[in-house]
């Protein structure tokens, strides 16, 4: 199982091998910033510099400041990466002299950056290193001002003054004494309003569901909001202000937290709550049907790129979609599914640890062994083989994989609204949304409307390819069609007018 393409990873992408981070992030973040080895150019203001790194399929802009040391001519470093969510992390083996930049983001990391200088003093060329790889670097010297702006754009991400109320809330989840905290936008007039709450994807996730810079929770709301809904985002589970982070929960103690956040709004005297919704993203998208299932409370939901297969079967179907649109030859595609497969049935027959051991090794060695590349060494093959073993042994990877979304969704009665991209790789629409669409008829349900909208990827972004790659790389954060498709949705099954808010 590669879980860095299963969504319970990939809301905070942490597994992708996106060169310089990696997943040492956490770590470098205990490293102490080291001085200088070497130094000649005397000069004892802060410097701001500006980086791009070309990778395959993205352009990687980061910033270092340089700080003064103690000593005379040598320096402490941090870098920031705006794109991964990557802030201070101290640098190691820092130089900056006349003739040359360096400096290490520390292991496991293990990323070398070596710059020459040129001759006006405020521009740099060189390369990254990092894991066998080399990737070309070039650096500007900026001022503190400019630093602030460094990243990619995300321009639909909202900015005040904004024509609502906005407030931070907390509240508990009675099962676990969980504290839940989240933000509430109440659009203008006395109310009470209509609301809906968004559930996140897979991972730890704030309540903007923050990923490469983009908010797309937090442009949902807005736009919900400026349109007479009322809307409740909230922490994951030890996320931000939320507490309640522990080893064996799975998707369905998730659900718990979302009737909470129900029984929250319900007791809000601005909030309407004979009419209060749910919007789920991928795994929310499982969490919305749980909830609405057993609720008395639930006007509607809509589910964004909610799963409609099984969690083994859609497993297998996202690895395929991912090598086929990275020109995965046909053999080595069936290599990929057939070392899953092998680890799935393990899984659910409840092997030993010996057993699954050698079902994981297998799988790891293929998905480290890329066609004409270098063979995986036995210390890559064992730290990955650890990794999928605690993985596999984790209660929510266990419970995603044995879940059947369909048996859920026979018994939602609520009105629901599901919607795909034609280019998600993650939850392709075209399997998924016919069966989302089977289950809540073949259970009685008679509103029930399930759109694939062309050329969105599972963030609901306008893609070409539906590559994770390709999502730091877009500037737009959640398409403007699939906004009004499930605005006007919502408005009208809240029966708000057509116009105003």
């Amino acid at each position: 199982m590669n879980l860095r393409h299963i969504d319970r990873e990939s809301k905070t992408l942490g597994g992708w091998t996106t060169p310089l981070v990696l997943l040492a992030v956490a770590l470098s973040h205990a490293m102490p910033a080291a001085q200088a080895r070497s130094a000649t150019r005397p000069e004892t203001e802060t410097q701001w510099w500006k980086g791009v790194c070309d990778t395959p399929g993205v352009a990687l802009d980061f910033v270092v400041v340089f700080k003064p040391a103690a000593e005379r001519g040598q320096y402490t470093a941090t870098i920031d990466i705006p794109v991964q969510m990557a802030k201070g992390l101290p640098l190691i083996d820092v130089v900056l002299s006349d003739t040359d930049l360096r400096f290490t983001i520390a292991p496991p990391a293990g990323a070398v950056f070596e710059l020459k200088r040129a001759a006006d003093d405020k521009t740099a060329t060189g390369e990254l290193k990092q894991h066998g790889m080399t990737f070309p670097v070039r650096m500007q010297r900026i001022t503190e001002e400019e630093a602030k702006s460094v990243g990619p754009p995300r321009p639909q991400t909202p900015k005040p003054p904004f024509p609502y109320t906005q407030r931070d809330v907390t509240y508990e989840n009675p099962k676990d004494g969980t504290k839940l905290a989240g933000t509430l936008t109440l659009p203008e007039g006395p109310g009470p309003h209509p609301a809906v709450l968004l559930i996140t994807g897979s991972g730890a996730q704030d309540r903007d569901e923050t990923i490469f810079g983009h908010k797309p929770f937090f442009v949902l709301a807005d736009h919900l909001t400026r349109h007479g809904i009322a809307v409740l985002r909230v922490d994951d589970r030890g996320v931000g202000g939320s507490t309640g982070a522990k080893p064996d929960v799975t998707t369905a103690d998730f659900a718990t937290d979302v009737q909470a956040g129900i029984a929250f709004l319900k007791q809000q005297h601005e909030i309407d709550g004979r009419r209060i919704g749910l919007i789920g993203h991928s795994e929310g998208g499982t969490i919305a049907p749980l909830v609405a299932a057993e609720s008395h409370d639930v006007a509607c939901i809509v589910l964004l790129a909610g799963p409609g297969l099984p969690g083994d079967k859609l497993l297998i179907l996202q690895n395929e979609a991912l090598l086929k649109a990275a020109g995965a030859a046909p053999e080595v595609i069936k290599r990929h599914t057939d070392a899953h497969r092998a680890v799935h049935e393990c899984v659910a027959r409840k092997v030993d640890e010996g057993t699954l051991r050698k079902a994981v090794q297998e799988l790891v060695t293929v998905q480290l062994s890329p066609p004409g590349g270098p063979e995986p060494t036995s210390e890559q093959i064992d730290g990955a083989t650890k990794l999928g073993m605690s993985q596999f042994a984790s209660s929510w990877v266990r419970w995603f994989l044995s879940h059947d979304p369909r048996e859920t969704l026979r018994k939602v009665k609520y009105p629901v609204l599901a919607l795909g991209g034609s280019v998600d790789l993650q939850v392709p629409a075209k399997e998924n949304l016919p069966e989302i669409e089977k289950a809540l008829k073949a259970g009685g349900n008679t509103d029930v409307t399930t759109k694939e909208l062309p050329g969105l990827n599972h963030l609901f972004q306008e893609a070409k390819t539906g590559q994770v790659a390709e999502y730091a790389t877009i500037d737009q954060t959640f398409s403007p069609t699939a906004l009004d498709v499930l605005t006007t949705w919502l408005r009208a099954h809240f029966k708000l007018e057509t116009t105003g808010g």
